[in-house]
């Protein structure tokens, strides 16, 4: 009888059994389009998959660091000392865990969940995490991001939808640099300077 070993949120599956039970219905590849923000969000970022064979989009609300993170994973940027993302995945690799995909299959009170899957010795793995953290990883392994159909139907919105909506609330696509810009200059403007030099030091951090 096969068994599985279990690890405070990983489950290992040897790999006569796989992994058929997150395999029951239909998923779909999406990849990064944007990051929006706007004052309605309290000036959390939007991350913003979409479907790579269809017309849906998927929106996920991130906070600040974690928009970075994939921005900085998304243009393979070095940063002088590793972030936390890159430390995960220079530890993956190192103890030889390969990360096959990331999962976004579940919604639970208006909370996205999110797995990553991974080979190991052998054997075929999950590991539970923040969708956020799932897409840093992803784009950083370049590894597919799936999204299961069930959530895209409750979930998603058609592109139209979230262009119209951005016009009427006047939202703008933009990067954590870009949005850190404009609080740096917004708070120059009102002679706010402790938070204006807090805010320079972390777009230097950014840009390096």
């Amino acid at each position: 009888m096969s068994t599985h070993y279990i690890i405070p949120n990983v489950i290992l599956f040897p790999t006569d059994i796989g992994l058929e039970n997150s395999m029951t219905e239909d998923l779909i590849p999406v990849e990064v389009v944007g990051l929006s923000t706007s004052p309605a969000s309290g000036n959390a970022f939007i991350l913003i998959l979409g479907e790579i064979s269809g017309p849906r989009k998927l929106p996920v609300i991130i906070g600040e660091n974690e928009a970075t993170a994939i921005v900085i994973g998304l243009e393979q940027k070095t940063p002088p000392r590793p972030m936390a993302h890159d430390l995960l995945c220079n530890l993956m690799e190192y103890v030889g865990m390969e990360v096959t995909e990331v999962l976004i299959d579940g919604l639970d009170e208006g909370t996205f969940l999110s797995k990553i899957r991974f080979s190991m010795n052998g054997e075929q793995g999950v590991l539970d995490a923040r969708p956020s953290d799932a897409v840093a990883i992803a784009v950083r392994l370049n590894v597919e991001i799936l999204v299961s159909e069930s959530i895209l139907d409750e979930a998603g919105i058609p592109s139209s939808d979230i262009e119209l909506s951005s016009q009427a609330e006047g939202n703008e696509v933009v990067s954590p640099v870009e949005q850190l810009e404009n609080e740096l200059a917004h708070a120059i403007e009102i002679e706010n300077y402790e938070e204006a030099a807090r805010l320079r030091d972390r777009l230097a951090k950014l840009k390096k």
